[in-house]
């Protein structure tokens, strides 16, 4: 059985003092939502990891592995598989490859928790949403254990692993919103199987052992897990505003943080899917949204009663009625995909803008694509292109798909198209300095490099050649497993 990477961290009962005034400084004296002082397991197998997790022994290093998903499209059909890329041994292993009746990736994907211990799916089920299930993973063997899957839970629309300080936990939102006023379940419970007998007993004394409601969310809200396994954020929109909600799951508490937006306005998009994410030592929220035809970010302080936040205007919305694509590198853009990810100190922001200005001034056939970092402190000169993609109609200007940070914040893993080959995709590997001269160093120790129209020499990190096939990548995610 792997163990726990322990760290002790403040995040525990709700409005205890110790916390930064200031979250671009690193002290202050405001109050902050202090979950309980205590050892938090944030990496690591996360308690037992379920049935199975411990067969075969265990690591003798610490390994950093890749997680992905797998797809590929021939003429015989689809065949869409979740696979990790070990970076210790150099090669990957396909968890559900061959299992029949056993993972469904190809329905919404399916995903390893962080400490690789437990992977989750949902698949097709007749009425409203998806079934979810589960299967632990052999984390040295690399296989997903199928012989002991569960149903957790039907009407599943969208799930999360996440970590307490016991035991690894799955979020879900489940049910039927109907309308705008339609309302989803949030629900978080033990991933392995749990004693509902324990359950039935009143005012039990560790809450996160049982099934727990956290909460309800619009048609349009979501929920997002924090690198603190006992906090969790609900996000509740209506047209006009976007409401933040935190819960904490070892003892069920609850308190509202912040509202954006005024309520009962009209013509302000606000959406639950926006990027959010609470920082790595839970000082602040990095919260993007998207109202008044403006892209912003804002550095909220994870405080109760927070003051306003700190705000940057980044760029105008895609086709805003007063024209896009009007602000200068870097902030030349009309789009923002997926969530914001902290380096590990949290002293920067990364996340990946999109936009069609390039297409706009005839340069390019391709849409804009960069990942872009930025200080905790939103000062606009510390915002920089990491990628420093080219505008022009050639595969070296990637059409990133999606990133994610490696543990250490040294390297960020990209989807982009193959070279040659727009069809399939790849997965590249950069060093996350945006400060190299001539952009960022490609990882090129497992193919040839290619230069690029600008004479820098790019490389694939994973990638494969299948004659009469198309094969392409998703879902990336870093994974930090600790030996015995």
């Amino acid at each position: 059985m792997q163990r726990n990477q322990v760290l002790t961290v403040a995040i525990g009962g709700l409005l205890a003092a110790a916390c930064a005034a200031d979250p671009s400084s690193d002290g202050g004296d405001a109050s902050r939502f202090d979950f309980g002082v205590q050892e938090m397991t944030v990496g690591g197998a996360g308690g037992d990891g379920g049935p199975g997790a411990d067969a075969g022994g265990g690591l003798t290093e610490e390994r950093i592995r890749l997680s992905y998903i797998k797809e590929v499209e021939s003429a015989e059909g689809t065949v869409v598989d979740l696979v990790v890329y070990d970076f210790t041994e150099n090669r990957e292993a396909n968890l559900t490859n061959g299992q029949a009746g056993g993972v469904n990736c190809r329905a919404k994907g399916c995903v390893l928790n962080k400490q690789m211990t437990w992977v989750g799916w949902m698949e097709p089920a007749t009425g409203v949403g998806f079934d979810l299930f589960v299967a632990p993973v052999d984390t040295l063997r690399l296989i997903a254990r199928i012989d002991q899957k569960r149903r957790v839970a039907t009407e599943v629309h969208t799930f999360e692993f996440t970590t307490d300080d016991a035991r690894d936990l799955i979020v879900f939102s489940q049910g039927e919103a109907e309308g705008p006023e339609g309302e989803l379940e949030v629900r978080v419970e033990p991933v392995a199987p749990f004693d509902a007998a324990l359950c039935m007993v009143p005012n039990i004394d560790d809450p996160s052992a049982c099934p727990q409601p956290v909460g309800f969310i619009n048609g349009d809200g979501a929920f997002r897990v924090t690198p603190f396994g006992s906090l969790i954020i609900l996000i509740k929109t209506t047209l006009s505003t976007m409401t933040l909600d935190f819960f904490n799951v070892s003892n069920g508490a609850s308190q509202t943080l912040y509202t954006f937006g005024e309520q009962g306005g009209t013509g302000s998009e606000f959406s639950g899917r926006l990027p959010v994410a609470l920082s790595p030592d839970s000082r602040f929220l990095a919260v993007f949204t998207r109202n008044d035809f403006i892209w912003r970010v804002h550095n909220l302080q994870a405080v109760p009663n927070p003051p306003a936040p700190v705000s940057l205007d980044l760029f105008e919305v895609e086709g805003e009625r007063l024209g896009d694509c009007t602000r200068p590198a870097p902030f030349n853009f009309n789009n923002l995909r997926f969530d914001p990810l902290f380096s590990p100190d949290a002293a920067y922001l990364y996340f990946l803008a999109a936009g069609d200005c390039s297409r706009q001034e005839m340069l390019s056939n391709r849409d804009d694509f960069d990942v872009l970092r930025m200080d905790k402190s939103l000062d606009p000169a510390s915002v920089k292109s990491l990628t420093k993609n080219l505008r022009t109609s050639h595969w070296a200007n990637h059409q990133i798909g999606e990133f994610d940070l490696s543990p250490d914040g040294d390297l960020i893993a990209f989807t982009a198209p193959r070279p040659f080959d727009a069809q399939s995709k790849s997965v590249w590997i950069v060093g996350s300095d945006p400060d190299e001269a001539n952009g960022p160093t490609y990882n090129c120790s497992r193919s040839m490099p290619v230069a690029g129209p600008d004479g820098r020499q790019r490389c694939e990190f994973i990638f494969e050649e299948r004659e009469g096939a198309h094969v392409s990548y998703r879902g990336l995610s870093f994974h930090r497993v600790l030996p015995d």
